[in-house]
């Protein structure tokens, strides 16, 4: 059992279930007062608010199985024990998740309801050599492990080219575009988790992460951002995802002319597929 320091504290003040150790040392300091923790996604400006009400169709079951109507519209994601479906994490081409929701009348135990709950395991925020603050396990995870969400503000795509336009080179971008592609044409998801998220926060980025990044819906058309293990990751192992491959994209090899004016971010992640750079999008930086 891990044992945490004494000057050690919950990030999130009792909101999860499983609390986000912090300790007041080695360049993590107490929370920035600017900053309002959240369990999930809140809507932000350019948003109708009643893009958050319920619209999913609940089930009447009082123990999800294969029978379950939302399981049988939807497929069935997790295993009995609650992980992920690994044939999930083995394709760049992943179908719409769903979970049961609000109306549903299975309990809040239910096989299909996963990601809704929070943070599922216990992590601790550190200092990392190079890439400032960074979030690591605080226990071995197995292939398709919920970790946590990358909650913050839901913002429209000019509110997300506004304040990316906003921000001076030394600032952290914390903006993540999720595109997911259907026969409608792109969704696009922008979330901004600078001034109200949660611990996806400050996940680092690696050009080889051990975790992945999947859309989730529970209750509404805006999808949960959701980080699963993608491998077997060992306790004190820092979590990392990709910040900017979504399904189907390829990794992005940036030009000289890239390099020089758009002001790119080292990558720092060491890994041997290290594309040199941090990811970004372009399109929220052009007036």
């Amino acid at each position: 059992m891990n044992v945490q320091s004494p000057c050690s504290f919950d990030w999130t003040d009792g909101l999860e279930k499983y609390p986000v150790y912090c300790r007041k040392e080695g360049g993590v300091q107490g929370k920035d007062s600017m900053f309002q923790y959240v369990k999930h996604n809140i809507p932000g400006p350019g948003i109708d608010k009643e893009k958050f009400l319920p619209v999913f169709i609940g089930c009447s079951c009082h123990e999800c199985i294969s029978d379950c109507p939302c399981v049988q519209r939807f497929g069935q994601n997790y295993t009995e024990d609650g992980k992920l479906k690994t044939s999930y994490l083995d394709t760049d081409e992943h179908k719409v998740m769903v979970e049961c929701n609000s109306n549903c009348s299975c309990s809040k135990t239910c096989v299909n309801r996963v990601v809704q709950g929070g943070v599922k395991v216990r992590v601790e925020l550190f200092w990392t050599v190079s890439k400032g603050i960074g979030v690591r396990t605080l226990e071995d995870l197995d292939p398709g492990a919920f970790v946590c969400e990358y909650a913050g503000e839901i913002i429209s795509s000019d509110e997300a080219r506004k304040r990316s336009l906003a921000q001076r080179k030394e600032d952290m971008n914390y903006i993540i575009t999720v595109n997911e592609h259907c026969k409608s044409g792109v969704i696009k998801t922008h979330v901004d988790p600078r001034n109200f998220g949660n611990v996806g926060r400050f996940l680092n980025h690696s050009c080889d992460p051990n975790l992945t990044m999947l859309p989730v819906r529970v209750d509404t058309e805006i999808p949960l951002l959701c980080l699963f293990a993608n491998r077997k990751i060992s306790s004190g192992e820092e979590l990392t995802f990709h910040y900017g491959l979504s399904s189907g994209e390829k990794r992005t090899v940036y030009s000289d002319i890239d390099r020089k004016e758009s002001g790119l971010i080292p990558c720092n992640c060491g890994s041997q597929s290290c594309q040199g750079y941090l990811p970004f999008d372009k399109t929220l930086f052009e007036d």
